[in-house]
């Protein structure tokens, strides 16, 4: 039996942060959350522009001491790419171009901060055929 002592709302480190309440975001959500900007709709097999940005409500700090190490795409479960990071970028943002041929499901955008860890936010996009 293995004995835990604490749980993952008590470790930075433990697990992917999502918003609790995007109409009520903290301070540190604020900073972490990887905002996505992309269309609502687009056509399977035809390019589009994806732009995440962390710090875009608040600013994050990015110094030696306290960074976002990479930021990550999926669409559903797919893995579409990973950007990493220096920590003298002044904000962190990625723009990508993006291709959906059969994937499925919202697209989620990944990043990590070296001090407060995973952080994920999702956006819905409806693919035509």
């Amino acid at each position: 039996m293995v004995d835990n002592k604490y749980s993952c709302d008590e470790d930075m480190l433990c697990g992917i942060k999502a918003p609790k309440d995007m109409n009520a975001l903290s301070e540190l959500e604020q900073k972490h959350l990887p905002v996505i900007d992309a269309p609502k709709k687009v056509k399977r097999d035809e390019t589009f522009l994806v732009v995440i940005e962390v710090g875009k409500l608040k600013a994050h700090p990015n110094e030696p001491v306290h960074f976002i190490e990479w930021i990550e795409l999926y669409c559903g479960d797919t893995f579409l790419f990973r950007v990493n990071l220096a920590a003298s970028m002044s904000l962190p943002k990625v723009t990508i171009p993006v291709k959906l041929t059969h994937a499925h499901g919202p697209l989620k955008a990944r990043e990590k901060c070296n001090i407060h860890g995973l952080w994920e936010f999702t956006k819905i996009i409806e693919v035509e055929d």
